[in-house]
């Protein structure tokens, strides 16, 4: 899986952009069918609710009535048309059978629909010195298991194996939230001997492996036959 690019932006405008890419580029005629899994707030689909023939939000714990409940470790449960796009943003970390939830997430999409999903990103530079000083990646310590519920950490080569295995493609890996700045508002005066030998070394590792730049990292895969 080829890295195409390391992103300033978010994960939220990520998958904005990409969802407008995918509508402009193949359902300008034939509106999609959207899903948001791991909807949180709800805000994504009520922005593509008119570019879109038919969206629907999904969560484990739905955040109001406007979201509908679905536990992924089960087969979608309601009578909808098969997704031309789902969103699925910061969720597979969470999952305790990722094989599972994206084989039933497979199962509900059309052939050529798109997934569009992130995840913390393992590699990142700032996991790395963290591994190296305090035994624990960021975004996977104990602290995030028990009130995050990160259960599986989601090397990039793991998830594109877990993809592949349930009849996708992946169509572009880029990394998000941009690289370390050594000088910013986060840089104290009262640490700065500290904090800036630490950004160097994040920038050194950046500068040598691209993959390491950015919290979270983001997949577009394609669908294009079933499951092995």
């Amino acid at each position: 899986m080829k890295l195409a690019a390391n992103l300033l932006v978010n994960r939220f405008e990520w998958a904005r952009e990409m969802v407008n890419d995918i509508i402009k580029q193949y359902h300008y005629q034939t509106k999609a069918v959207y899903y948001d899994v791991g909807a949180g707030q709800n805000s994504l689909v009520k922005e593509f609710e008119k570019e879109t023939g038919f969206s629907r939000s999904f969560d484990l714990l739905p955040f109001d009535t406007n979201i509908e409940q679905w536990d992924i470790e089960n087969k979608f449960p309601y009578n909808y048309p098969a997704a031309d796009i789902i969103t699925f943003l910061e969720v597979v970390e969470h999952l305790n059978n990722p094989w599972l939830c994206i084989k039933n997430i497979a199962d509900m999409m059309n052939t050529d629909g798109f997934l569009i999903l992130t995840t913390p990103n393992p590699g990142w530079s700032t996991s790395r010195i963290n591994l190296l000083t305090k035994g624990f990646l960021t975004c996977f310590t104990p602290s995030d298991l028990d009130l995050n519920h990160h259960v599986f950490t989601a090397w990039p080569h793991i998830l594109e194996k877990l993809l592949i295995s349930n009849g996708f493609e992946i169509v572009k890996y880029v990394t998000l939230d941009g690289h370390t700045n050594l000088f910013d508002k986060g840089l104290k005066t009262s640490s700065v001997l500290v904090q800036m030998p630490a950004r160097i070394i994040k920038k050194t590792i950046e500068k040598s492996d691209p993959t390491s730049i950015g919290m979270s990292y983001g997949i577009i895969a394609r669908k294009i036959g079933k499951n092995a």
